[in-house]
């Protein structure tokens, strides 16, 4: 094995240990936040427990940046960063990443592009020269992109049958229509063969740059020294934007009763998708929305939907619900896997405990048991630099401070009984709910 991969190895087990040993505090994730010249803000979480550091470097360039006629763009932006630049080729690339261990690498997300790097601290400077060299100069070789397209477009192909890839489809398509939310990320066979190499140019010219630039390290360097990398690497790099060809928020189809989509496939199984427009991470409801979703389906075991067509009635083999909460908007989604032959009533009793909340409420103990998992938990989830770099760089996105972990556990403890069964009347709305089955309709007999 390679030296450098072993150090990664045991360096990442310590992490781990480290992390499972902290309190369940929010102090794991103060951090420092600085803005540069340039538009861009620089965010560093010190920590010299190991040589290492995480890296990540965040644009405003995902899907809703793209023409709709050419959707996947910024996916395919992002994934041809590391096939060439002036100074190196695809393979060069490789090899420097193999010698770093870094892994430098992009990818897009429907409102952002991110890049990423992990390095050990001797590697920093000759890390951050390749991850600056592959974000400042890529050239985009137009015999890489063919490449990546074909393998876009087989990975396209090999999805196309898979129910819940063609249920997600259906659904995010009927709920949110031409909007970058309602597409998929990886753009569609059509809107992939009509993507030139002047399109990932122009689009990296106007997207790229200084300015809304995200910079997150997390690890073994101080502020002052990140500050002097970033500045020595990307000062003066600016983009030249363009208009953005997104369509607003509200651009879905108005609805005043469920709509349903059956998709009519030889599965074993169905796939059923049940949701409704909702709210944005930034909504003031956010917080009451998260607890009543914990106990009502987003709780696993604990929830009243697991226990009721899953612990007590058998008739799914999983069910989960959440608040797919975006930046200017989002949606709530319940995803039930279950025989065919079951479906019918698997959604008839999750419709049932979704009135029963929104007519009834939760119980002292229901809110006092949720709110002491979700607050409990919330450090835990961030045992490695990876997922504290994610959570800062989500944080800043959002426009929330450093200090909002410690916000956030207090506006989740404050959650009372009226909010929860408000929000669950304010932002589950099953009139207009869209209803997505994926299965064998023969055998399902669908009653929707």
């Amino acid at each position: 094995m390679n030296p450098l991969r072993s150090i990664f190895c045991a360096a990442g087990a310590l992490v781990i240990s480290l992390a499972v040993s902290l309190p369940a505090s929010a102090a794991v994730l103060t951090y420092d936040r600085e803005e540069l010249p340039g538009g861009a803000v620089l965010l560093v979480k010190e920590s010299h427990e190991l040589p290492i550091v995480t890296i990540r470097v965040s644009f405003p360039g995902g899907t809703r940046y793209e023409p709709l006629d050419k959707q996947g763009l910024a996916s395919l932006t992002a994934g041809m960063l590391t096939r060439g630049t002036r100074r190196r080729n695809a393979s060069t690339i490789e090899k420097l990443n193999d010698r770093t261990g870094g892994g430098a690498g992009a990818s897009a997300g429907r409102d952002f592009s991110t890049a990423s790097i992990r390095l050990l601290t001797r590697d920093l400077e000759r890390g951050m020269d390749l991850l600056a060299d592959i974000l400042r100069r890529p050239t985009f070789p137009r015999k890489e992109l063919g490449k990546m397209k074909t393998r876009t477009l087989g990975g396209l192909q090999r999805k196309k049958d898979r129910p819940g890839h063609l249920a997600d489809r259906a659904f995010r398509g009927r709920l949110f229509g031409s909007h970058p939310y309602g597409r998929q990320v990886e753009g569609t066979p059509e809107t992939i063969k009509k993507i030139r190499r002047r399109d990932l140019l122009k689009f990296h010219r106007q997207r790229y740059g200084m300015k809304g630039a995200i910079f997150i390290f997390v690890g073994d360097i101080s502020l002052a020294r990140a500050r002097g990398i970033v500045m020595g690497h990307f000062e003066g790099w600016r983009s030249r934007p363009g208009p953005s060809p997104a369509e607003p928020a509200g651009s879905g189809e108005a609805k005043d009763k469920m709509a349903i989509i059956k998709i009519d496939r030889p599965f074993k199984q169905a796939t059923v998708l049940l949701g409704n427009r909702s709210i944005s991470r930034r909504h003031k409801d956010f917080y009451a929305a998260r607890v009543m979703n914990y106990i009502l389906g987003g709780g696993s075991f604990e929830s009243r939907i697991t226990r009721n067509i899953r612990e007590e009635k058998g008739l799914v083999y999983s069910a989960y619900c959440y608040f797919a909460a975006g930046m200017d908007t989002g949606h709530w989604r319940l995803s039930l896997q279950t025989k065919n032959a079951s479906a019918n009533q698997a959604i008839a009793e999750s419709i049932v405990e979704i009135r029963k909340m929104q007519d009834e409420g939760v119980s002292d103990r229901e809110l006092s048991e949720a709110k002491a998992f979700i607050t409990g938990n919330f450090a835990t989830r961030f045992q490695s630099s990876s997922r504290i770099a994610e959570y800062i760089l989500a944080v800043e996105r959002l426009g929330f401070g450093p200090g909002y972990a410690d916000e956030y556990l207090g506006l989740i403890r404050a959650v009372t009984k009226e909010q929860v069964q408000e929000a669950a009347k304010k932002h589950i709305r099953l009139d207009e709910a869209v209803l997505t089955v994926v299965g064998n309709l023969d055998e399902a007999k669908l009653e929707y």
